[in-house]
């Protein structure tokens, strides 16, 4: 069977960054890969789910700085990303990739937006104010930031794993997978909700991420947010409503009685290898595969770019009803 791992470390936009997400999933299984895992983080972004109504849960001037502001310019990078492997336990060393690529630079406006901005103000609205996007699977919307979450992304295929196609059956076995990679570092997390796992904290049970999925071709993509830094919890109470729907255990509780951090000594590359191995255990493999394919990633490439300008960058897809 072949599988891929790899992190990557280069800088695009949260549109390009959903768009590719998708443009593996929709490959996948024809471009012969039976599984595949992802770490990754988005430049500072409010994630909406596929159904969500912006309005519901942004807060409305942040709306509204964004509609402004920023409404027509999302740019992105083609990946520049790097495969795990045991010889190589850096993930961000750019060897045996298996996109190989440098990274590149294109820009794509929706045609239907009025807005207009400059380069330098565009940047500065950048480091203060997030994108406003919206990926391809439900739950609620979620705040990444790039130095206080990080995020990582399941592929698989329903050939190799059938059982997956029933919906809890799929968020045991996927959440199963984080909370094993987690208790390599000694924490011990619990599954809460419909989609959440959670740690106690001063006898209190507080959420650390937040999952969702979706199916594409015949292969189930699950992604899903650990929260690094208390820092985040203070963006989302700044940017976000108190959620329409909400897990029992959270009891209406606010943003900041509800969610908590991981510890400071938490460490994200250790994470990103433990992950891949009992991911890779799970399938009855001793490791991910790391051989570079070309082919593969022409074709995710290609297929990412189409999905940026005609779906994730577009405001009447950010701003659907």
């Amino acid at each position: 069977m072949r599988t891929f791992s790899f992190v990557q470390n280069s800088k695009r936009s949260a549109a390009y960054n959903l768009a590719l997400e998708e443009a593996i999933g929709l490959h996948l299984v024809s471009s012969g890969y039976g599984a595949g895992l992802r770490i990754w983080k988005n430049p500072f972004s409010i994630v909406l789910g596929l159904s969500e109504k912006a309005e519901d849960t942004v807060l409305p001037e942040v709306l509204e700085r964004f509609k402004r502001s920023a409404g027509n310019r999302i740019s992105s990078e083609l990946p520049n990303v790097s495969v795990t492997s045991e010889k190589n336990p850096t993930p961000f060393a750019n060897q045996n990739s298996i996109w190989k690529n440098p990274t590149k630079t294109s820009e794509w406006n929706d045609k239907k937006s009025d807005f207009s901005q400059d380069d330098e103000n565009q940047k500065l609205f950048d480091n203060q104010f997030p994108a406003i996007v919206r990926r391809a699977s439900g739950g609620g919307t979620v705040v990444h930031h790039p130095e206080e979450n990080l995020n990582f992304t399941f592929f698989i295929s329903l050939e190799v794993k059938p059982e997956l196609y029933k919906v809890k059956e799929s968020y045991d076995y996927f959440l199963g997978l984080v909370v094993a990679a987690l208790k390599r570092q000694t924490l011990d997390a619990s599954f809460r909700g419909k989609s959440d796992l959670a740690i106690l904290e001063k006898g209190l049970e507080k959420k650390i991420s937040g999952n969702a999925q979706f199916r594409k071709k015949g292969a189930v993509v699950h992604h899903g947010t650990l929260i690094l830094k208390s820092s985040l919890i203070e963006r989302v109470s700044g940017l976000l409503k108190h959620p329409p729907e909400e897990p029992e255990y959270r009891k209406n509780r606010k943003h900041s009685d509800f969610v908590t951090s991981l510890p400071n000594d938490f460490s994200p590359l250790k994470f990103g290898r433990d992950l891949s191995h009992v991911f890779a255990e799970s399938l009855g493999l001793s490791r991910m595969d790391t051989e570079p394919d070309l082919r593969f990633q022409k074709t995710v490439f290609k297929e990412a770019k189409q999905l940026l300008e005609n779906k994730y960058s577009r405001m009447d897809f950010i701003f659907r009803d």
